[in-house]
């Protein structure tokens, strides 16, 4: 198997359900200029209106579940649902696995800038058994946490009586996934999905699905339907508007410092990324950064080679704490999951493996730089 990469950004063929055209651009590129050329955003916001009408409540009451964890995206479609649209948000944050200081600090913030919340905190054994059984069977860490997102909110949003969530980006169309979603999303689309196939139930009641008929009674959508999804102006704006605090310097393994701050396990979440597909998350970024033309192919191929596929490290020891492993059945765990045909194992500890010269294809990125 050889990797080859996007003409226009640095998507690898690697990534599931990426698609390719005949001139070799990927699905997110396409749909990117389908953003920038062919959608009539003012059309999809006078949609959004329309659904913001059918759902508002006349008396005050909550009429929308934004899911936030204080970060970037969240805060800003709170915003945006309160000032522009005059909905009345409840914010729902379900708890993070591995919570962060930075976090915690960004969703008091979210409350104090003028918002209304709820926080659901599991059973924290519950959560931590889960993250590790997702770790164990799928190397997917933080698939407890990515799946209870919609499985629990959709709970909450039943017993409220609150029909009307919105989520922020539609990641399988704006990344390179799968371009067949809906705008009402629906069970198919969370099970083969976002779910990456797996049902979640098996990690505890949070996790049940609610029956069809009451998703029946529920209308979930992403912003990213009816505005184009930008994270960088979300990031902005929430600064200005929510408190916002980033990080200094970059996140570990990518060069952005405003996105998934919250959760330890994200990062272990991306690594594992990398040594099943071949690709982490600085090549995710610098792929949104040079369709928005922020970043040159070429300054994205530099960064990507200094730093994607670099280990967290540092959070080593609080991985192990929190999975009550040693670091011999840890490396075991993360050695299963490891695409041996595409990486090799460099005895470097901050990057464990590293992709083979026959698979790292540069000439291409520096033909299309």
């Amino acid at each position: 198997m050889k990797i080859f990469f996007c003409k226009k950004c640095l998507m690898p063929s690697t990534r599931p359900r990426v698609q390719f055209n005949e001139e070799g651009i990927c699905n997110a590129c396409l749909h990117h200029e389908r953003k920038m050329k062919g959608m009539d955003w003012t059309q999809r916001w006078l949609r959004l209106k329309e659904l913001s009408d059918k759902f508002r409540s006349s008396d005050g009451s909550f009429d929308v579940i934004v899911p936030c964890s204080g970060g970037k995206d969240g805060s800003y479609v709170s915003w945006r649902m309160k000032h522009d649209l005059g909905m009345h948000p409840l914010g729902v944050t379900c708890r993070p696995l591995m919570p962060t200081r930075i976090g915690e600090q960004n969703l008091e913030s979210y409350i104090l800038s003028g918002f209304d919340h709820f926080k659901l905190s599991p059973n924290p054994e519950t959560l931590r058994l889960a993250s590790k059984k997702g770790f164990i069977e799928q190397g997917r860490p933080w698939h407890a946490f990515d799946t209870y997102v919609s499985t629990a909110v959709f709970q909450i949003a039943i017993h409220f009586g609150i029909p009307f969530i919105m989520y922020g980006e539609e990641g399988e169309s704006e990344y390179g996934g799968a371009s067949d979603a809906k705008e009402k999303i629906d069970r198919d689309y969370l099970l083969n999905y976002y779910y990456s196939g797996h049902d979640p139930s098996n990690y505890g009641l949070w996790w049940k699905m609610p029956s069809q008929e009451d998703l029946d009674k529920l209308y979930p959508t992403h912003w990213s339907k009816f505005e184009d999804w930008d994270p960088q102006i979300h990031a902005r704006h929430a600064k200005e508007h929510c408190g916002l605090e980033m990080l200094v310097g970059g996140s570990i393994g990518t060069f952005t410092n405003y996105a998934s701050l919250d959760d330890l396990t994200r990062d272990l979440h991306v690594y594992l990324q990398f040594t099943k597909f071949g690709f982490g998350r600085c090549v995710a970024d610098a792929s949104v950064e040079i369709r928005r033309g922020r970043m040159t192919r070429a300054q994205g191929v530099e960064v990507c080679r200094r730093i994607d596929g670099a280990f967290p490290v540092e959070l080593l020891p609080a991985y192990l704490d929190y999975y009550e492993m040693s670091e011999k059945e840890f490396w075991t765990i993360i050695d299963k999951y490891v695409d041996y045909n595409m990486l090799y194992k460099t005895g470097n500890i901050e990057r464990p493996y590293e992709l083979k010269d026959e698979y790292k294809n540069y000439d291409i990125f520096k033909s299309c730089a």
